[in-house]
């Protein structure tokens, strides 16, 4: 008997699920060494000052460290699920990773948006506290700076674009990645009404090694 999981046959079903999960790794590490690079270049300097926006630059630089971990350790979850698509604790960690995985993302996409929207705001002032000038005008004239100073502020535009764009694509993936798994846990879709007509209407009882062995063209849904 062949299994069916939304629409797909266990095949697919490991399929989508392997990329979802590589992806979701690829997208982690991606966000993690950006965020890294950001540390390294700007908010080093600025970690230490006691500034209500530079205190918003590192929390949200925290907030996009901790989101990638949790992405990258989903998406492995997700990819050992795709193997054993029958171990039931191991689907309930993939689903719940993956909604925390998006909340995550979704934070921290906000996040970064806010420090986009405050560095305009300030024209980058925050960004040049650990310099000793306050006039953006001498930067040319007193480079005294533990840094580029005239390229730190585009330079942290572009970081900042460049993971808020990881997030929103890990958020993205993430709730596909809770979508696979909500429909393998068999649970109540969002609206309340059952996903599984095929099950209700029939009560023929299935053996567990048919999960992952189709060997007839009768789709039943999970």
């Amino acid at each position: 008997m062949c299994l069916r999981v939304g629409g797909l046959d266990v095949d697919g079903f490991q399929k989508v699920l392997m990329k979802t999960g590589l992806v979701l790794v690829v997208l982690g590490h991606m966000s993690f060494i950006t965020a890294a690079v950001l540390h390294g270049t700007m908010l080093r300097y600025v970690a230490a000052l006691h500034d209500a926006v530079a205190l918003q630059y590192c929390v949200v630089n925290i907030l996009a460290v901790t989101s990638a971990i949790v992405v990258i350790a989903t998406g492995i979850a997700a990819a050992v699920l795709s193997r054993y698509l029958l171990s039931h604790p191991l689907r309930w960690a993939v689903f719940s990773s993956s909604v925390a995985c998006a909340l995550f993302s979704v934070t921290c996409s906000l996040g970064l948006l806010a420090s986009i929207a405050v560095t305009f705001a300030t024209q980058g002032r925050a960004l040049l506290a650990a310099c000793t000038f306050g006039n953006p005008e001498l930067l040319v004239l007193k480079p005294d700076c533990p840094f580029d100073p005239t390229r730190i502020y585009s330079s942290s535009l572009c970081l900042w674009a460049t993971s808020l764009v990881f997030c929103v694509a890990e958020s993205v993936f993430a709730v596909r990645a809770a979508q696979l798994t909500h429909q393998l846990l068999e649970l109540k879709p969002w609206w309340g009404k059952s996903s599984h007509p095929a099950m209700q209407e029939s009560s023929e009882p299935v053996d567990s090694h048919d999960l992952l062995s189709c060997t007839s063209s009768m789709p039943l849904t999970l």
